[in-house]
């Protein structure tokens, strides 16, 4: 492999160590993956091949490492590599032994509390529950400055249809703020539930932590 190529790769991952996947494009990701099965070959070749192929990162995660190998310059090692991301993501969403039932309000504040009371940036999450109220997952859906409009509801269905979710407990936290609801966190509230009518799971609350405490969009009345 030449200098150039070992330098382009080196820029790859320090950009991915800066600021993590944000930034990158579809094709810069799958470059940066592939650079970890194969040692000596261009590997943004490789990935423009395997987008015209399959057209998209997302279709090219979900094939089978038989047709991935249709792919020049995919070999064994390359294809197992790609296959397992979506495996690897999917089972680390999977219940833990000793999961939280979070099967009353009080549960679920004392839960909250721990987890984001000490919280100095925003951060909106997802509890994802199954059918009895079980803890199976938790997402974040955006850190740092929180802009309730711009939360794409795509992000929220992906980690529910992966973990089999039944039930959504929305929460973000107030670092330094009142424990109060504004216009933005009420109309999201009010989108997802509509969503989850739809689709076929439930919105159980909105909740906000803040100095310490957590307010409740469900028992304030305002889901409609």
């Amino acid at each position: 492999m030449t200098v150039s190529k070992e330098g382009h790769r080196k820029r790859l991952r320090d950009r991915y160590l800066s600021g993590g996947i944000r930034g990158f494009s579809e094709r810069d990701a799958l470059e940066l993956l592939l650079t970890y099965a194969v040692p000596r070959r261009d590997t943004k070749e490789i990935a423009h091949r395997l987008l015209d192929k399959f057209g998209s990162l997302n279709a090219i995660l979900k094939q089978p490492p038989s047709m991935l190998q249709l792919v020049t310059g995919i070999g064994p090692a390359a294809s197992v590599l790609i296959n397992m991301v979506t495996s690897v993501a999917a089972m680390s969403l999977k219940p833990g032994k000793g999961a939280q039932i979070m099967d009353s309000p009080s549960k679920v504040k004392e839960y909250l509390e721990t987890l984001m009371g000490t919280l100095r940036k925003e951060k909106l999450i997802a509890l994802l529950l199954d059918s009895s109220n079980r803890l199976i997952s938790e997402c974040v859906l955006e850190f740092g400055t929180v802009d309730r409009a711009a939360v794409h509801p795509r992000n929220l269905l992906e980690k529910i249809i992966a973990t089999g979710a039944t039930a959504v407990i929305l929460v973000h936290n107030h670092p330094g703020g009142a424990k109060k609801a504004s216009q933005e966190d009420i109309n999201l509230t009010r989108r997802l539930n509509e969503l989850g009518k739809s689709l076929g799971f439930r919105v159980l609350d909105h909740m906000i932590v803040a100095d310490g405490e957590t307010l409740s969009l469900r028992e304030e009345g305002l889901f409609s």
